[in-house]
């Protein structure tokens, strides 16, 4: 289903056309039809000849109700661009021009009302004068249907030049994410709480829960109509009225957002390509206050220039917007800017970054991220995402943007096979950056075995100190080193394969000197605390014979050389195997051991799973 709205100045006759189109009048206030002129948003809709119906969005005109018009054309396929022949071309119809663009529509047909009202001749220079100000828009070559409401002229015409239009428009898409901005807000007798909006991004059904943002409440669709029919499931592109339980008219509102519960996130501000319209009185400056409008939704924020001191008419830039209240926004999502005093359509844009940090203005890499997602091709997209991070869990990329996940899946199995991109784990990352991060591991570990040969290898601590890598990411790089062989792993060391630690010059000596002392007492060796004293040297020494177990180091910094503490252990288990349960005292004195060294020992043993407590003896363990 498609959506068609209309444009133009006030009182050139739009709700008019509409109601000629359709049989039914937009115009729904009391006031409206009091004063002939629309003043919030009017729908109605058209059956074509095929039989395919479509939607019809019928904007006020006057300067005062731009802000309706906004958000009645945002979700719209295509528009009727009306001008009157007695009037001509009005400042709303510029502005109403400008913001069409802005929002990114493409398709239209002109049309030129109330032609019964002036001559042939002026009715020329108005045709003429149209087409000059439509020169380089998107209206350039869109078809001109003169039209008398009263006089039922250019009617049919109209509605077959529309038919042949929609043939034109690709149908919305689904991408899985459905969200409706609402426009209206009501209750129905008997029913309870009534939304109103053009559904795009996705499906929705009757019974399907949904969440309102920004307020996060919770609402079930209790029942779904469309051009007052009801559906069991509605389709992206097509303007729906949602009947809704568990919430109260009151707490929702127009700008509010209905989405899926595990779907949409409200951000207080957003990085963004702008651009201003031509002619324009008032550049943008930086730190400005403007009206924001996204959808439905109004917020006032500062705009904050990356990229220029200053944004003049007809240019674009890179800017920042902040706001006091959460905004709900899509990565690729367009809006419209307005001057909240003097109140002036002054440009718009398009998001392309929905939970920025605050940013330093002219950063290069800043400029150089947000460029690259100007394109707003998911590929763009994508690698911007992992060079500017050092990966992005697959299950957030681009999870607010406005490619579904099927979409988003390909496009990474197209990276990955052009050796841009890799997955891993459930992580995105840039093959560059991967690539950089596995040799810098080898690197690092070169240097340590260069520096240090007595040590065994470097601590994963240490090795991200140094590199200062996100820990998940380096946890990945050492798995896939290790699977490859690059590195290897031993106890709580990594280590490049081919390393041996061993001990160099002056403290071989040391070394000698150290297990010289162990091999004099081997029963009541020196303690930790005994060898360290001897100078700084000993101590990296004394580490390495540990690390390398030449020297077992138990509590209480009691140290014994390895064969001795296996003799030990093997006469322990002998005693007790011989004698049973034994006491501490016991074995001291059948080993010739002070209380110093006993108890360290079979505490040790204990945690070797050798020998086990039970009150004041050990026993075996089994």
């Amino acid at each position: 289903m498609y959506v068609l709205g209309t444009a133009g100045h006030v009182d050139h006759g739009k709700s008019s056309l509409v109601k000629a189109l359709t049989g039914i009048d937009p115009d729904r206030l009391p006031e409206e039809k009091e004063r002939e002129m629309t003043i919030d948003l009017g729908f109605a809709w058209l059956f074509l000849p095929d039989g395919k119906e479509m939607g019809i969005v019928d904007v006020p005109g006057h300067e005062r109700f731009v802000r309706n018009m906004i958000a009645g054309v945002g979700g719209i396929d295509a528009v009727l661009f009306v001008v009157a022949a007695d009037d001509g071309w009005m400042p709303q119809s510029q502005e109403h021009l400008e913001i069409i663009k802005l929002l990114g529509i493409r398709y239209g047909i002109v049309v030129i009302t109330k032609i019964d009202l002036v001559k042939e001749d002026w009715l020329s220079l108005v045709e003429e004068e149209i087409k000059k100000k439509l020169k380089k828009s998107f209206l350039e070559n869109a078809p001109i249907i003169k039209t008398s409401v009263p006089k039922n002229i250019g009617i049919s015409e109209l509605q077959t030049e529309i038919a042949k239009l929609i043939e034109k428009i690709q149908p919305k898409k689904d991408l899985g994410k459905p969200r409706i901005y609402i426009d209206r807000v009501f209750t129905m007798s008997g029913r309870g709480t009534v939304v109103t909006g053009t559904l795009i991004d996705g499906s929705l059904s009757i019974d399907e829960e949904v969440k309102i943002l920004p307020d996060g409440i919770s609402a079930r669709i209790r029942d779904l109509q469309t051009h007052k029919k009801k559906r069991k499931k509605v389709d992206p592109g097509t303007r729906v009225a949602l009947n809704l339980a568990g919430v109260e008219k009151s707490q929702i509102k127009r700008g509010d957002v209905v989405v899926k519960p595990d779907q949409g996130m409200t951000t207080f501000s957003v990085d963004a390509k702008v651009e201003l319209v031509f002619p324009l009185d008032f550049p943008l400056k930086h730190n400005a206050q403007v009206l924001f409008i996204l959808g439905t939704t109004e917020l006032l924020g500062k705009a904050l220039l990356l990229d220029k001191d200053l944004l003049k008419a007809g240019e674009s830039g890179l800017v920042q917007f902040r706001f006091k209240k959460p905004l709900v926004a899509r990565i690729g999502d367009h809006f419209i800017l307005r001057l909240p005093s003097p109140p002036t359509t002054i440009g718009g844009g398009i998001v392309l970054n929905i939970f920025p940090e605050k940013h330093k203005r002219k950063d290069e890499k800043l400029l150089s991220y947000l460029s690259l997602r100007k394109s707003l091709k998911s590929e763009d997209l994508i690698l911007s995402e992992v060079l500017k991070n050092e990966f992005v869990y697959q299950k957030d990329l681009l999870k607010e943007s406005n490619f579904s996940q099927k979409e988003i899946e390909a496009e990474l199995k197209d990276l990955e096979a052009s050796g841009k991109a890799l997955v891993r784990e459930g992580m995105v990352i840039g093959k560059k950056r991967w690539d950089g991060l596995l040799k810098k591991i080898e690197e690092i570990l070169k240097e340590e075995h260069r520096k240090f040969p007595f040590k065994p290898g470097i601590l994963k601590g240490d090795l991200q100190s140094r590199i200062k890598s996100l820990e998940e990411l380096l946890d990945l790089a050492i798995v896939s080193l290790l699977s490859l062989n690059k590195i290897v792993q031993k106890g709580s060391y990594l280590s490049l394969p081919e390393h041996e630690p061993k001990l160099q010059g002056k403290q071989e000596e040391i070394g000698k000197n150290i297990l010289q002392k162990f091999v004099k007492t081997p029963l009541s060796p020196p303690t930790k605390d005994e060898i360290l004293s001897l100078g700084k040297e000993y101590s990296e020494v004394l580490t390495f014979l540990i690390q390398q177990e030449t020297l077992i180091e138990l509590g209480s910094g009691i140290l014994f050389r390895k064969e001795d503490f296996e003799m030990i252990r093997k006469k322990v288990v002998d005693f007790i195997q011989k004698n049973g349960p034994s006491t501490v005292s016991q074995i001291k004195e059948q080993l010739n051991l002070s209380r110093k060294y006993a108890v360290p020992i079979l505490e040790k043993l204990d945690q070797l799973n050798i020998t086990r407590r039970e009150g004041d003896k050990r026993v075996l363990a089994k």
